[in-house]
């Protein structure tokens, strides 16, 4: 079963819900930059409403290369992440998105002697998700976002030198297009993958929201969803209009999967 989620702010959460949506994705920094007050009163209106939050993107708030920067050390980063995977924890997410394609660029030709600095850094990550119950899930990003892990099979390199048995991958259909990655490759590589992402995939810089009249085909990558049970979110650019941009989704979904 296609478990079909929304991704919004914190203002979206409650329109997510009533657009149809089974789950809201939230991004993780804003919720990390709630005052306790704040915080504690959206954690209590998402116990009241029940309405789930299973997912988390972009765990951290940095926009501009770090891990492959000289002197960087990821233990600099564990008191932050030791604070927002409590939190979003209490607010339900299970499931932790790490795209944060401009902190993990490779800066010049010797980044990747620097790689092992980065695999540390996922191993710290993974133990303290651990210990939320949480599991992390690397984004392949495309070139025009990253340019480091772009395709599943480089996901799976890195998972397998990590080594923590709480690390994935995600798949998201606008970066399979743009790295120009084979959607068997989901087959391939089903057993590390822990979520969907979709969007238009052609739309640049705008991520506009997919429908069945967009002149887009996508069977090619939702045929393997078909059967399985799986989150599959709509991470597309926020819509000024919840309820079509819902209504759309499950046009799509219901056109695509039956």
């Amino acid at each position: 079963m296609v478990m079909m989620g929304g991704f919004g702010l914190i203002k979206d959460y409650d329109a997510i819900k009533q657009a149809g949506f089974d789950y809201a994705e939230l991004d993780m920094p804003e919720i990390e930059a709630l005052s306790e007050k704040n915080f504690e009163a959206f954690r209590a209106h998402v116990e009241t409403v029940g309405f789930p939050v299973p997912t988390g993107a972009r765990i951290l708030p940095i926009t501009e290369p770090t891990f492959f920067v000289p002197g960087f050390k990821e233990t600099d980063l564990k008191p932050y992440l030791e604070s927002t995977c409590a939190r979003s924890e209490r607010v339900g997410i299970r499931k932790i998105l790490f795209g944060n394609g401009k902190a993990r660029w490779l800066i010049d030709e010797n980044s990747r002697q620097k790689e092992q600095v980065f695999i540390s850094f996922l191993r710290m990550l993974c133990e303290i998700a651990g210990n939320h119950g949480q599991e992390i899930l690397i984004e392949p990003l495309g070139p025009k976002y990253s340019n480091y892990i772009n395709t599943l099979p480089e996901a799976a390199r890195v998972i397998d030198a990590v080594g923590m048995p709480n690390l994935g991958a995600m798949a998201d259909l606008r970066h399979f297009v743009w790295s120009g990655e084979p959607f068997e490759d989901i087959k391939t590589y089903r057993d590390i993958v822990g979520h969907f992402h979709i969007d238009f995939p052609l739309s640049w810089p705008a991520r506009l929201w997919p429908c069945v009249r967009d002149g887009y085909n996508y069977a090619a990558y939702l045929k393997y969803l078909k059967g399985e049970d799986v989150t599959l979110t709509v991470e597309a650019d926020i819509p000024e209009d919840w309820m079509n941009a819902g209504r759309d989704a499950r046009e799509l979904i219901e056109y695509y999967m039956k």
